[in-house]
């Protein structure tokens, strides 16, 4: 390693006579007292008991400069002012107001030396932490990066050997190690360069800790956090090295050592949210931090002639890291139970609510498009429209993050985000529409629209497509014979075929509402008709639904808890793209890209009314967070353009499909709307529609690597609605994943 100073690692650490020494701390500092050595990798430490106070007293290699020392006093400094909650050490200042002084050893070589404040507690010892712990020595290593995101100083750009960044530098010392450890550290060595080495100058970067092992923090009998010593590795590095070394260093040891990293890394994500790059990182930059451990010991030995220094703890490490994710290296999060275990536990608490698939999908992880298993294999997700932007988006787990972190209550005070929110949405709408009440589920946004029809009218009926589904309440169910599962229509109910299944008879089912008493209270209509078997887009049907509602008395409801935030590829909404007179609005689903939140948009004249008559509030609808998370979401959707990427990467992938059902003698009929499809799956010896194969069609997809699911009454229609997203080398994989799968028999 290049250095304008001595290397620190080949300079022997002080060489001190203990009586000379106590002279020099009651001469400078004022303190007499008893010296008990502690260890120092390559300093002099001791604890110092005079009388009934303790400090600790530093007497640093003669390696290091005076920079060193004064990166770690205003590091300490910096700590103690912006993050009082984090239990740093003091400077203790000598009887003339200096922060240290030099001291000249045994052997004529000057070390510095300085007294720092005691801090109680003992070393935790790795079994002891149990999930909890280490989620919290997570939080605590992201918090100490949170305090010196602001920190500055020369000494932290000098070169350091621990620094994992710096790790393609150490090749050279690859001959000190063992011949039979070779193998592994030179395939970490040729890892890094080729996949970590190109990505950490894009990194976020600051200076960092460096070392949060467990011989630099102390504990109480309750293993509550009292102390964080030892900032001698700090330097400025990326981020996420700071996290990789505090992992690396804590499992090391444990048989459980992937499972416990995840929790860690869990913890750090709550506190400070990991970006995708720095995420893909992590197991490589562990196994970095072994590497180095064991290149740095195995040098030192060669070179200073000390007994040998194996670092077997972080090779075992490097070992299970390597063996644990083949050719992508990817600490898994943590599965817990066996699937079959949990499949098991589920049933028994759940009873027999529905799971995808023959055999239970056990997921543990999503980024973007891709969901990964708990056995490491990962899918292309074409089927879930409530990760709009694509799983774990780091825009949205940022922000609520930051929100829970700050603040998270009703929106009965007075906050900036659910007011901003309405504006938002506002703007995106008709002008007609100003009034927002946000909620926090599709259905209970469709529960609160249809009370809103049924206040404005005075009207109890209501109407639906043959085959929807509008939610899950008492309200709602009747709006959704998906779920009905051949029972007859409730009293209050009728239906009417969905666009391409037959003429709009709309105005028979007025008839009937009328003559059974009820009225026209509303229609709710979702705009791609998704349940139905994807008929979007049907802009002359809905307009004509709107005014035949209309004339009746009743509301029209747009339903855009799926068919809206841009799937359409048009608009953000379905019904504004079709010029549909709609008088209230659902939103649901990815309005908050997985966390829960929905909304009703109408006018003042329809939601006044209906607040003063019922004193409507939701208590969390539109909670701080919430409203942060969905924010987010249309922040994201405008500034990656990803509505005008559904139009344009739907448009390809039907197409696509459409190529491919030439190729097939199952597939009748694709159709799709943006980022919404629907392929008709039949019996190819009868052609009519076969449920069976095209569920036998989707569990081939999985098989394959794709999810896909199923819709429409016969549930022989394929499902595809990926998240937005969804990029053309995501077309090409479904396409040929549907040329090439056969249904099993």
């Amino acid at each position: 390693m290049s250095s304008t100073s001595p290397d620190p690692l080949s300079v022997p650490g002080p060489d001190l006579d203990l009586d000379a020494l106590r002279a020099s701390v009651r001469e400078r500092w004022g303190l007499d007292g008893d010296l008990t050595a502690l260890h120092g990798e390559r300093d002099c430490n001791f604890r110092l008991d005079s009388g009934s106070t303790r400090h600790l007293l530093k007497v640093h290699n003669p390696a290091d400069p005076e920079a060193v020392l004064d990166l770690q006093r205003s590091a300490l400094d910096h700590m103690r002012a912006v993050a009082p909650e984090l239990p740093v050490p003091g400077v203790v200042r000598t009887l003339d107001g200096r922060p240290w002084v030099p001291l000249t050893g045994r052997d004529g070589r000057v070390s510095l030396a300085w007294v720092h404040t005691w801090l109680a507690g003992r070393h935790p010892e790795p079994a002891e932490l149990d999930d909890a712990r280490l989620r919290e020595w997570g939080r605590t290593s992201a918090r100490l990066g949170r305090g010196l995101r602001g920190f500055a100083h020369p000494a932290a750009t000098q070169p350091l050997v621990w620094d994992i960044k710096r790790l393609p530098q150490l090749r050279s010392w690859l001959p000190a190690v063992a011949p039979d450890r070779r193998a592994a550290i030179e395939a970490v060595l040729d890892r890094f360069d080729e996949r970590v080495a190109p990505v950490l100058p894009r990194l976020r970067a600051q200076v960092v800790h460096n070392d949060l092992a467990p011989t630099n923090v102390l504990v109480d009998d309750d293993l509550a956090l009292t102390g964080i010593t030892d900032f001698g590795d700090m330097t400025h590095t990326a981020l996420v090295c700071d996290l990789a070394v505090t992992v690396a260093d804590l499992v090391s040891g444990r048989a459980d050592g992937l499972d416990a990293a995840w929790e860690i890394v869990a913890g750090y994500d709550a506190v400070t949210p990991l970006e995708a790059d720095e995420r893909a990182l992590v197991a490589d930059l562990m196994a970095g931090r072994c590497a180095a451990a064991v290149l740095i010991t195995a040098w030192r030995t060669r070179e200073q002639g000390a007994a040998p220094e194996i670092d077997d703890e972080a090779y075992a490490l490097l070992e299970t890291l390597l063996s644990a994710g083949t050719d992508d290296l990817v600490v898994r999060r943590r599965a817990g139970r066996s699937t079959a275990a949990l499949t098991a536990a589920r049933a028994s608490a759940f009873g027999e609510q529905e799971l995808s698939y023959d055999q239970p999908l056990h997921l543990v992880r999503g980024d973007g498009v891709v969901l990964e298993a708990a056995d490491g294999r990962r899918y292309l997700d074409a089927y879930n429209n409530v990760p709009v932007l694509g799983h774990s988006h780091p825009a949205v787990a940022s922000a609520v993050g930051a929100q829970l972190a700050t603040l998270n209550t009703n929106s009965r005070y007075l906050q900036d985000a659910p007011v901003e929110l309405a504006e938002r949405l506002l703007a995106t709408l008709p002008d007609r529409f100003d009034r927002v009440l946000l909620v926090n589920s599709g259905s209970e946004a469709n529960d609160l629209a249809w009370r809103i029809a049924r206040h404005a009218t005075g009207a109890s009926g209501g109407i639906a497509t043959a085959w929807a589904y509008h939610g899950v309440t008492e309200a709602t169910y009747p709006f959704s014979p998906e779920s009905w599962h051949g029972a007859p229509a409730p009293d209050h109910m009728r239906l009417v075929p969905p666009p391409l299944a037959g003429d709009l008879d709309i105005d028979g089912a007025i008839s009937s509402l009328s003559a059974s008493g009820h009225g026209v209270a509303a229609m709710l209509v979702d705009g791609v008709f998704t349940s139905d078997g994807v008929h979007g887009p049907a802009h002359a049907w809905t307009r004509a639904a709107a005014e035949a509602v209309h004339r009746a008395g009743g509301l029209y409801v747009a339903d855009e808890v799926q068919a809206g935030h841009g799937r359409t590829g048009q608009h953000l909404w379905s019904f504004v793209a079709g010029d549909v007179p709609a008088d209230l609005v659902t939103l649901g689903k990815p309005m908050g890209n997985g966390y829960p939140v929905a909304a009703v948009v109408g006018p003042a004249a329809l939601v006044d009314p209906f607040v003063r008559g019922t004193d409507y509030f939701s208590t969390f609808g539109g909670s701080t967070a919430a409203c942060a998370a969905a924010l987010a979401v249309l922040r994201t959707i405008e500034d990656e353009g990803l509505v005008d990427n559904a139009g344009r990467v739907g448009a390809r992938l039907l197409d696509a499909l459409r190529q491919v059902a030439t190729q097939r003698d199952d597939i009748a009929a694709v159709r799709g709307w943006g980022l919404a499809l629907a392929v008709d799956v039949v019996d190819p010896a009868t052609g009519q529609p076969s449920a069976d194969r095209a569920g036998r069609i989707v569990e081939a997809m999985r098989e394959s690597g794709v999810l896909i699911g199923r819709t429409g009454r016969d549930r022989a229609s394929l499902k595809i609605r990926p998240p937005l997203v969804f990029a053309d080398e995501h077309v090409d994989r479904l396409a040929s994943a549907m040329t090439g799968v056969m249904p099993r028999s």
